[in-house]
């Protein structure tokens, strides 16, 4: 039910699902900052991180409140913003149950363009929870 509403949300506001597919289109290229779906006042600028393989990825984060309504409707908002974008059929692949205290939720997406995950971590010792999104671009 929470993810046919956001999808209704996003419909109805083209201009900024247009806006956010944009973005993230671009952090496969040359950009470093992306806005949330359902936020395009919470922009945020991404890092760049190299792998042991030899892949870049952008990294994005954007900080809540701990455990608060805010940060689970951003990460749903881009569950279900990104394969829209990514003109995806298929769901997201769950990452698996981790042995840590607080709290996880990891989301893979493989379009053409590469892999784009998007997690959800409570961070207790911080008293913050985060909203993660990676964009890393195939080869």
């Amino acid at each position: 039910m929470k993810r046919a509403l956001l999808a209704l949300l996003l419909l109805a506001s083209p201009a900024s699902a247009n806006s956010f597919c944009a973005q993230l289109d671009g952090l496969f290229k040359e950009a470093s900052t992306i806005s949330l779906p359902s936020r395009p006042d919470a922009e945020t600028t991404c890092s760049t991180a190299l792998a042991l393989s030899g892949e870049t990825s952008k990294h994005c984060a954007w900080p809540f409140d701990y455990r608060s309504g805010a940060a689970t409707q951003a990460f749903e908002a881009l569950v279900t913003a990104v394969p829209a974008c990514l003109e995806l059929d298929v769901a997201a692949a769950d990452d698996q149950d981790v042995n840590h205290p607080d709290f996880y939720d990891l989301r893979v997406f493989n379009p053409a363009q590469g892999e784009v995950g998007v997690s959800l971590k409570d961070k207790g010792a911080l008293q913050q929870t985060y909203v993660f999104l990676r964009a890393t671009p195939g080869n």
